[in-house]
């Protein structure tokens, strides 16, 4: 068992660092999985005025994020089976979202990237969570509301050390 948590870069922590994490983890779930509830996603597509299926959302993102980008290649990252996610992207496209074009590299691939109105739609649904957000802290003090984003990047990147590594 040691030699699990060696190999997944656990650290032996004292009792005052367990009784820490053990009160960090719960809030870091439920925010994870406030932001992914439908109903809130509904909300910011809603308020971006994108007629999008909120599962579609997270591909539109991505895409964004790393365009052009293979369909391969967005499956791995997204943790999703090719077959599904193509029916997504298909969507997309339909949508009028997203472009497929000929990868140079190899004629058997294409590349994903965003359409002008996909990258207009995405751009909406980032200001309507701004917004949202901007709503959810409005009764915060100026104290909390200006840590916030610091600590949750520096979670973030620590974070994405460790997938890296």
């Amino acid at each position: 068992m040691a030699d699990r948590k060696k190999a997944a870069g656990a650290s032996t922590l004292d009792a005052p660092d367990a009784v820490w994490l053990a009160t960090l983890v719960p809030p870091l779930r439920d925010l994870v999985r406030a932001a992914r509830d439908d109903r809130l996603l509904e909300r910011v597509g809603g308020a971006a005025g994108v007629d999008v299926p909120t599962h579609l959302v997270l591909a539109l993102t991505r895409i964004g994020d790393f365009q052009p980008i293979r369909l391969s290649d967005l499956a791995d990252q997204m943790g999703m089976g090719r077959t599904t996610l193509s029916r997504q992207v298909t969507d997309l496209v339909a949508a009028g979202l997203v472009r497929r074009t000929p990868d140079p590299r190899d004629a058997r691939a294409a590349t994903l990237e965003l359409t002008a109105a996909g990258a207009a739609a995405l751009h909406r649904i980032w200001e309507a969570w701004t917004r949202l957000l901007g709503d959810a802290t409005a009764s915060w003090d100026q104290a909390e509301r200006d840590m916030l984003p610091m600590l949750l990047g520096r979670l973030a990147r620590a974070l994405a050390a460790m997938a890296e590594d």
